[in-house]
């Protein structure tokens, strides 16, 4: 048998509203070649997506037009859905936030990062929730 030496394509799914953002993010991630990116822009847009799509990793700004962050992952996460066990990177531009280190809630690994996103920062925890080197 043949091994592939391509490795997995990760599907993401960024939902943020502020779009200096995505363009940050989609330049944190030109050089991970095994993220396949999806951006929507507001909270409604991130649950349809996730409701017809299953992603490995989901990027969700707690403020966001229509449903904020938290509703869309609550909704998910009570639902029977694809994407209700996904890993989730939440970000934040609460003034007192400092990274969380992930933790497991209900066995789904979930964290938290403060704005303005750090690089070193965000390519740690996406590494760690994709579970590669």
């Amino acid at each position: 048998m043949i091994k592939s030496t391509v490795p997995k394509k990760y599907q993401v799914l960024l939902a943020e509203d502020d779009e200096v953002n995505q363009d940050i993010i989609r330049a944190f991630l030109a050089d991970i070649s095994y993220v396949d990116l999806t951006v929507v822009s507001d909270g409604r847009m991130a649950l349809e997506a996730a409701l017809i799509n299953k992603y490995d990793l989901m990027i969700l700004d707690q403020q966001m037009p229509h449903i904020t962050g938290d509703r869309v992952l609550l909704h998910l996460r009570a639902g029977r859905t694809g994407n209700a066990t996904t890993p989730v990177i939440r970000f934040t531009a609460a003034a007192d936030a400092k990274p969380v280190e992930i933790r497991r809630v209900n066995g789904v690994a979930e964290t938290t990062l403060p704005k303005p996103i750090r690089k070193e920062t965000f390519v740690l925890a996406l590494k760690a929730m994709l579970g590669v080197q």
